[in-house]
């Protein structure tokens, strides 16, 4: 598909549909984009997160944010803040296209000016080429550890 589409901000209207873009999945669970929204509802009023959306005669088709994160210094790196891309989304038709490339280029840009300098994201096999173009690199050494749902239940009972 080709058309004229146009990049405007996020504001606090766009709550679904950036939640969509985040579980972009149709098995989610409502109580986790209903959980979403109200924590992105309170980050964009606190400017912690700030994002740009495309498109077309007032179709969202793609769209792209940032999260600040209080981070600390680190070895080689002064900065207090850093920026985690999330929320990168184009809708099927309209892949493949330089769409996203903009968005997440843009959304650097933005981050630049608010003082950012290292950046951070998740890539899916997909998305990699996409993201060594805008000059990331991948980081081994990243690890996840979510609480165990034996965990959560003892947690609640206590």
């Amino acid at each position: 598909m080709t058309a004229n589409w146009k990049i405007r901000p996020v504001t606090t209207d766009d709550l679904t549909i950036i939640s969509r873009h985040r579980y972009h999945r149709d098995i989610e669970q409502q109580e986790d984009l209903d959980a979403y929204a109200d924590w992105l509802k309170e980050a964009l009023i606190s400017s912690k997160y700030f994002g740009l959306l495309a498109e077309v005669e007032g179709e969202v088709i793609a769209g792209a944010g940032m999260t600040v994160l209080e981070w600390g210094p680190t070895r080689g790196d002064t900065q207090i803040n850093r920026g985690r891309i999330v929320n990168v989304y184009t809708a099927p038709n309209w892949r493949r296209q330089g769409i996203a490339k903009v968005l997440v280029s843009r959304v650097i840009q933005l981050g630049e000016a608010r003082g950012l300098r290292t950046f951070s994201l998740s890539a899916s096999d997909e998305g990699k080429s996409l993201y060594q173009d805008l000059g990331f690199v991948s980081y081994p050494t990243e690890m996840l550890r979510k609480p165990i749902e034996s965990d959560i239940e003892n947690t609640a009972s206590t």
